[in-house]
């Protein structure tokens, strides 16, 4: 995590409103002595960090689509009603051209996922993995009864995270294994695992999914240079991935995306 306790102790009420937020998954950034939501945000973002404020009494400054905490001081209590604010579910449902190549290599950024719809302790993650351009759906944190994941949309987008992970996540320090995995009604998944003895801790899953959100997030912009350079709609590619995805043969997708992209 980008924050801890010294740091923390060291932050005005605007800084820490700024990190709560961040960490609830939406995507704001600084704009002079005001906060403001940033591109990729959700078209309801807005309205739902306006209503989330005012729910907890907040006192904000609005000047249009931007905002300012009006008191210094912002308890840490105050911060931790805002990451842990429920989500709600929401249906998902995909066309058959979300599995197709010509929708990954088409698509240059992510999708707009409503950030209060996501479970708190992911939310930050599928926002950011949508901030690389990788198409991710929904996520779920598993309210410690199941594993959490995240949905891809289609298998082109799940194996191009396997990819960036192994190149950027993998020497993060985290406390369960995340592993993509090729199953699912979206097609592709990235899904946390444990031993049979252990069991699932919100915090260890909030740690996990925050330090691959703000590894994500700096390097968001390398990572969709890196597609649209390399994943082309030709003919030629079209019929190789075409041919792995129909064939179920995924893991030599993988390979093959990999040795592309090298």
């Amino acid at each position: 995590m980008r924050s801890n306790l010294l740091t923390l102790e060291l932050m005005d009420g605007q800084e820490r409103l700024f990190e709560a937020l961040e960490m609830r998954g939406f995507l704001v950034e600084k704009k002079g002595p005001f906060l403001a939501l940033a591109k990729g945000s959700a078209a309801s973002d807005y309205s739902d960090v306006k209503a989330l404020l005012s729910k907890y009494n907040i006192p904000i400054h609005w000047n249009e689509e931007n905002f300012q905490l009006l008191v210094n001081k912002f308890p840490v209590m105050m911060m931790k009603r805002i990451t842990t604010h429920r989500g709600k579910e929401f249906p998902i449902s995909l066309n058959g051209y979300h599995f197709r190549w010509r929708a990954f290599v088409n698509r240059k950024h992510g999708l707009k996922v409503d950030t209060l719809k996501l479970d708190p302790f992911i939310s930050c993650l599928v926002k950011a993995v949508n901030k690389t351009g990788i198409a991710c759906v929904a996520g779920c944190d598993g309210h410690l009864r199941h594993a959490p994941n995240l949905q891809f949309s289609g298998v082109y987008n799940g194996a191009w995270f396997s990819i960036v992970q192994k190149k950027m996540l993998n020497d993060l320090n985290l406390n369960y294994t995340w592993e993509v995995e090729f199953e699912g009604g979206t097609g592709s998944r990235l899904v946390a695992k444990k031993t049979a003895t252990e069991q699932w801790d919100s915090k260890k899953i909030y740690e996990d999914t925050l330090k691959m959100a703000y590894r994500l997030k700096d390097n968001s912009t390398k990572i969709k240079e890196r597609k649209i350079t390399y994943f082309k709609r030709s003919k030629k590619m079209k019929e190789v991935a075409e041919a792995f995805r129909l064939n179920g043969q995924l893991n030599h997708l993988v390979a093959w995306m990999e040795k592309v992209s090298h």
